[in-house]
């Protein structure tokens, strides 16, 4: 079973607000993470030594739950836009669905969909890391500064 997975670098440069509210878990801060990696585009493996990382848990937890399908479908979007593929491209998207996700899984994903969910949260973390000119030490001045973040990266990606 494939675990969510948090790189330990992004873990110390969110120490300070981790567990300031709204923060209660570190699933908050991998959420923050995958929101900018999908956001960006940006994913990087978790493999090897290079970005080590700790297993947080293997199925979104209970305040993320809801969200899992809006999450998964996120995921799906930008592999399709990685991938060139074409909304339209039945046979390709399903294709592509069928390698990321499970409905048997307890997370609703393969191991190849939670690995590459767990690239966008570390490519997402790199994102906010270059984009800020130091750690993060207060949660709201963070949250003020990451929505205008995500829009960016939004506004800087190509349609579909």
């Amino acid at each position: 079973m494939a675990y969510f997975r948090l790189r330990t670098d992004a873990q110390s440069w969110f120490s300070e607000i981790a567990d300031s509210p709204p923060f209660r878990t570190k699933f908050d801060i991998y959420y923050l993470c995958l929101i900018a990696g999908l956001a960006s585009g940006r994913a990087i493996e978790l493999t090897g030594t290079a970005h080590p990382a700790s297993d947080l848990v293997e199925k979104f937890v209970e305040d993320y739950r809801p969200a899992s399908r809006l999450i998964i479908g996120l995921l799906v979007t930008a592999e399709l836009r990685k991938s060139g593929i074409d909304v339209t491209e039945k046979a390709q998207v399903r294709a592509l669905f069928k390698r990321l996700v499970d409905s048997e899984s307890p997370n609703s994903l393969t191991d190849q969909g939670m690995r590459r969910l767990n690239a966008y949260a570390s490519g997402g973390y790199e994102y906010l890391a270059e984009q800020r000119d130091m750690k993060p030490y207060t949660a709201e001045e963070f949250i003020q500064g990451y929505t205008a973040l995500i829009e960016g990266a939004v506004e800087k990606l190509a349609p579909i």
